[in-house]
C-alpha cells in the first residue's frame, strides 16, 4: 500500500507548479526539468505531484481576486531558493495548510446508503457539511468528486441540507427527473408513484425528462408523473410528508393521494398493504407518528370510506 505524500513534498510539488507558471521561457524550462528530475526521484514524489495538480486546479475555480494573491509569479528556478521566492510563492505556501484542508473536503467521496425495512431515520454526514435524513426502505448512491457533487435516489424518502459551495454544484437525481440545489435544505420522496420535491429552506431547480424546469421557494412542493412531467407548484403540504414535521418522527399529510399515503406506509409496517384501485385516489389530511405506524392504519377507517381486509393472507384497503 502506497502511503500518502507529506506535507513537506506537497509543498514542494507546489513550488514546481508555481515555477512553471513563469513568464520567462528560459526559466519556465530549468524549472520543468528540474521537476520532472524531482518526480522521477520516488514514488512519493511522483503521488506528491498528483495532488500538488489537483490541489492547483482547484486554485482556478476561486473568486478571481482570491486567485490572484495565491498564484505566483516567475520565480528563480534555483533548487535551494525555489521555496522561498517573492511575496507571491509565501502566499502560495502560507495557503498550503488551506489546500489541503479543501483538498480533502472536495476529494473523490463515494457510499451506497440502503436503509431497512422500519428502520429509524438515519443522518448521514457528507465530507462537504452536509447532511441527509434518510427515511426507513430507502436505497441512494453518494457521488463527489473536485467538480460535482452527485445523490443518486433509487429509492425512497431523504431529507437533504445542503453546505453552499460556489463551485460543486449538488444534484438530486431521481428515475424521473432532476433537483439542482440553489442553497437549500428539501426533501425528495420516491415510493414507486410520483416523486415529490418539498423546499423547506433556499430554492432547488426540478427538471423533469420532457424538457420541463420549476425553481421552488421556501415552502413550496411540486410532483413528477409516472411519464416524467412536473405537475402544479403547490405551496404548503400537498405532495409527500411535509419535511418539517417528517424530521422530527411525524407524518403530515395535506390533501394527500391515499395510493402515496400506503406507499410510505409500507416502509414501516409490519406487514405490507396492498389497496384496492377504487380507494387510491382518496385523499388524506392529518399527522401522524411515524414510528408508530399502526396509529396510522388504525386511524384510517375512522377518516376515510375505508375498510381493512384480509384476502388470501394480505392486507387490502378497499373503498367502503
Amino acid at each position: 500500500m502506497i502511503e500518502p505524500a507529506s506535507p513537506r513534498k506537497v509543498q514542494q510539488a507546489l513550488a514546481y507548479l508555481a515555477g512553471l507558471q513563469g513568464d520567462d521561457p528560459e526559466r519556465v524550462r530549468k524549472v520543468d526539468g528540474q521537476a520532472r528530475q524531482w518526480r522521477g526521484k520516488s514514488v512519493e514524489h511522483e503521488c506528491a505531484w498528483q495532488e500538488a495538480e489537483q490541489r492547483w486546479q482547484m486554485v482556478h475555480r476561486l473568486a478571481p481576486q482570491l486567485r490572484g494573491a495565491i498564484q505566483p509569479q516567475a520565480c528563480d528556478p534555483s533548487r535551494r531558493r525555489l521555496l522561498r521566492q517573492g511575496s507571491a510563492m509565501a502566499v502560495l505556501l502560507a495557503a498550503g495548510g488551506w489546500l489541503g484542508w479543501m483538498f480533502k473536503r472536495t476529494a473523490p467521496y463515494r457510499q451506497d446508503v440502503q436503509t431497512a425495512h422500519a428502520q429509524t431515520p438515519r443522518t448521514l454526514a457528507l465530507p462537504d457539511g452536509s447532511q441527509v435524513l434518510v427515511a426507513a426502505e430507502s436505497n441512494l448512491r453518494v457521488n463527489f468528486d473536485h467538480g460535482e457533487r452527485q445523490v443518486l435516489l433509487l429509492h425512497g424518502n431523504a431529507f437533504f441540507d445542503v453546505a453552499h459551495e460556489r463551485w460543486r454544484p449538488f444534484q438530486v437525481s431521481t428515475r424521473l427527473g432532476l433537483v439542482q440545489v440553489l442553497g437549500t435544505a428539501f426533501s425528495v420522496s420516491d415510493r414507486g408513484g410520483r416523486v415529490q420535491v418539498a423546499v423547506a429552506r433556499g430554492r432547488v431547480q426540478v427538471r423533469d425528462l420532457r424538457g420541463g424546469e420549476q425553481i421552488l421557494q421556501a415552502g413550496e412542493r411540486v410532483c413528477l408523473d409516472e411519464q416524467g412531467r412536473l405537475g402544479t407548484l403547490r405551496a404548503g403540504g400537498q405532495f409527500g410528508p411535509d419535511p418539517a414535521h417528517w424530521q422530527r418522527g411525524w407524518w403530515s399529510f395535506t390533501d394527500q393521494p391515499l395510493a402515496e399515503v400506503i406507499g410510505e406506509l409500507n416502509a414501516y409496517v409490519a406487514r405490507p398493504l396492498d389497496l384496492d384501485p377504487g380507494a387510491a385516489d382518496l385523499r388524506l389530511t392529518g399527522s401522524f407518528p411515524s414510528d408508530r405506524p399502526e396509529v396510522l392504519l388504525e386511524a384510517l377507517p375512522r377518516i376515510l370510506p375505508v375498510s381493512i381486509v384480509e384476502q388470501g393472507g394480505q392486507r387490502l384497503i378497499v373503498r367502503r
